[in-house]
């Protein structure tokens, strides 16, 4: 099994996505209703970030379990294109965005920034070197992983559609 400079192989890093995705939603939590009410959609209210936040306790460790269990290139491109990159690389752009564009700090940035990009640098390292992923799959699963995005955010922040 092919190791990178941090000593870990893909099936031990992909458990660094729920300690990281579990860090960003605790210093999202006590301010980004009240950033997004200002800057995104009035009718976003906390119980709709519960409702959008609450699975994630939940799927990021299932995602990490099953991926750390059946690392095929299957199973990684679903978890890069449906889960990891949607919620960390995208959400990284997405918050980097929202404080360029509304020119106040959107909680969750610090996290997005210093965690999220680390790690999916890692993990992407990791997946390419231990032939989980190729360069092609890896381009695939980041446009499925931006549309995902684009529409989660659109529907459940911005009450677009």
């Amino acid at each position: 099994m092919e190791h990178n400079l941090f000593g870990l192989s893909f099936r031990e890093g992909v458990w660094l996505f729920p300690i990281v995705f579990t860090l960003h939603v605790l210093e999202e939590l006590p301010r980004f209703t009240e950033w997004a009410r200002r800057y995104a959609s009035e009718r976003f209210t906390h119980q709709d970030y519960l409702r959008v936040h609450s699975a994630g306790p939940i799927l990021s460790p299932l995602s990490a379990g099953a991926i750390s269990l059946f690392p095929n290139q299957w199973t990684v491109l679903c978890f890069f294109a449906l889960v990891f990159a949607p919620a960390v690389l995208f959400n990284s752009l997405f918050h980097a965005g929202a404080t360029l564009q509304s020119g106040a700090y959107c909680p969750g940035l610090f996290t997005a920034i210093s965690l999220y990009l680390p790690v999916f640098y890692i993990l992407c390292r990791l997946a390419l070197r231990e032939g989980l992923l190729s360069n092609n799959t890896m381009i695939l699963g980041l446009l499925v992983a931006g549309v995902f995005h684009a529409v989660e955010v659109g529907h459940n922040l911005y009450k677009a559609w």
